[in-house]
């Protein structure tokens, strides 16, 4: 009992201890106040810092009319420190809609995750990662569709969840929109889901919002040829090797490579040929043509990369004989 009552009065004594130098305090609140929120906003600046240096991130140009990312990467892969393809973009004011399509495991919700972090990390004062270069406009709003929100308790499915998304899209996008929408058109018939997303795509493009959009519908590649204001993108594929390389290419529409990846992970031979053999005329021929056109793509790489080394060793051999000239001289 005598130690029990010994510790309620140490307490009751560091209570008044407390509420005296309470006392003392309350005088001098708002300057408290006030140097703490000085060393928060200490703290956070320094902290902005840090970060823009571990990333090798460098300011945007903001208020840019056209979006151009340098050298863009996705934040969450730098802080897991593994080898990160950065992308170039380049959208000029005209051009309203990135249409992203691409295979699967290709990287293309990262890239559109990528290219919404730039532009809301900005906004918000933070660096993003990307090179010197980068110019991005100013949004008043966003909205984001990404991933599955089917919800037995709100009656939604999946294809339902998305379209409760895209009417609020539609109801309030304008030109400072920026919108990310992740397989849009996807979760039913993919005849109705895509003219559903084509016509949604139009939409938001003649509106003047800045959207992204990744899709697997084959009808949806050729909407830039028929919309104004709509770009085409995809996520290059090792089609030898069937591995993602994870570099982005402008304005060219991807391939899928689903019975390609389907063949390669070993699923039953008898099944994936009854696949290739019920794929309709206009997908094939889609298919073929995509294809030639990324061969065509990869042997412009190539001669560009072997006229980039040419060149290099001519000047090069330019500039020996230059101080060969000097030295004798």
């Amino acid at each position: 009992n005598a130690l029990r009552s010994a510790v309620a009065d140490a307490e009751r004594e560091a209570l008044r201890v407390l509420r005296e130098l309470t006392d003392l305090a309350r005088s001098s609140a708002d300057s408290i106040a006030a140097l703490h929120e000085m060393c928060v906003a200490g703290d956070d600046l320094v902290a902005r810092v840090r970060y823009a240096h571990e990333v090798g991130g460098v300011v945007p140009r903001v208020g840019a009319p056209a979006v151009r990312l340098v050298g863009a990467r996705h934040p969450l892969l730098l802080a897991r420190a593994i080898e990160v393809v950065p992308f170039d973009l380049l959208l000029e004011p005209g051009q309203r809609t990135l249409l992203i399509s691409g295979p699967n495991a290709g990287g293309k919700t990262v890239l559109l995750k990528t290219i919404g972090l730039a532009i809301l990390m900005t906004q918000a004062g933070i660096i993003p990662p990307v090179r010197a270069g980068t110019e991005l406009p100013v949004f008043t709003s966003a909205f984001a569709d990404i991933g599955d929100h089917q919800s037995i308790a709100a009656d939604l499915s999946t294809f339902s969840a998305h379209l409760v998304v895209l009417r609020q899209v539609l109801a309030a996008a304008d030109e400072g929109t920026l919108v990310l929408m992740d397989e849009i058109g996807s979760g039913t018939d993919p005849a109705e889901g895509g003219a559903l997303a084509a016509s949604a795509l139009q939409r938001l493009t003649e509106g003047g919002a800045f959207t992204v959009a990744t899709t697997h519908l084959g009808v949806l590649k050729t909407l830039a040829s028929e919309v104004p204001g709509v770009v085409n993108g995809s996520l290059e594929f090792d089609a030898e090797r069937l591995q993602p390389s994870f570099r982005f290419r402008q304005g060219v529409p991807g391939r899928s490579y689903g019975l390609a990846i389907a063949r390669r992970l070993e699923v039953d031979p008898v099944v994936v040929a009854r696949a290739e053999a019920a794929v309709p005329d206009r997908e094939r021929a889609l298919d073929e043509l995509l294809a030639q056109v990324e061969e065509r793509s990869r042997l412009v790489d190539d001669e560009a990369s072997r006229l980039a080394a040419l060149r290099l060793d001519l000047e090069g051999r330019e500039a020996m004989a230059a101080l060969t000239a000097e030295s004798q001289a």
